[in-house]
Parts: structure tokens; C-alpha cells; sequence
């Protein structure tokens, strides 16, 4: 999932590609930070991937950024 137009997040890369767990690939985290039921499963449904997104605009996660600037820059 990409934003087309340029949004200042921790969780959305410079390019526009949003970063949340129920996005990522199935299976293990390589590096460890998410459980195997936290990223994509066929479960997932439009509904749920919209409210995913929704809470992490709501809540930006700075501790896992996708842009590093935009997380430790001042609120």
C-alpha cells in the first residue's frame, strides 16, 4: 500500500509506502520484531487492513519507522 501524495509519518517510507505489520509478508520476522500473527494472513479483509492503517496514522508507531526523520523530528 502507497500514498500517492507526500505525508510526513514514522510509519509511511519517503516514497509513500506504508509500514505496518498486517502488510508485511506471511510468516517469520527476520529481524524479530513481529510476531507471526501480527503480519499478513488471508484472514486480513479490506476492513481490516483500513482500520489497520487508520489506527497507525491515528498512532504512529516511532519505535519501528519506516522514515527515521519523521519519527525523532519534534511534534
Amino acid at each position: 500500500m502507497r500514498f500517492v501524495t507526500d505525508i510526513w509519518h514514522p510509519n509511511i517510507a519517503q516514497d509513500g509506502d506504508v509500514c505496518i505489520s498486517i502488510l508485511h509478508h506471511p510468516g517469520k520476522d527476520l529481524w524479530g520484531y513481529e510476531r507471526p500473527e501480527e503480519r499478513w494472513l488471508p484472514v486480513h479483509t479490506v476492513e481490516t487492513i483500513i482500520t489497520s492503517v487508520i489506527s497507525m496514522l491515528a498512532e504512529p508507531n516511532p519505535d519501528s519507522p519506516a522514515n527515521v526523520d519523521a519519527a525523532v523530528s519534534p511534534r
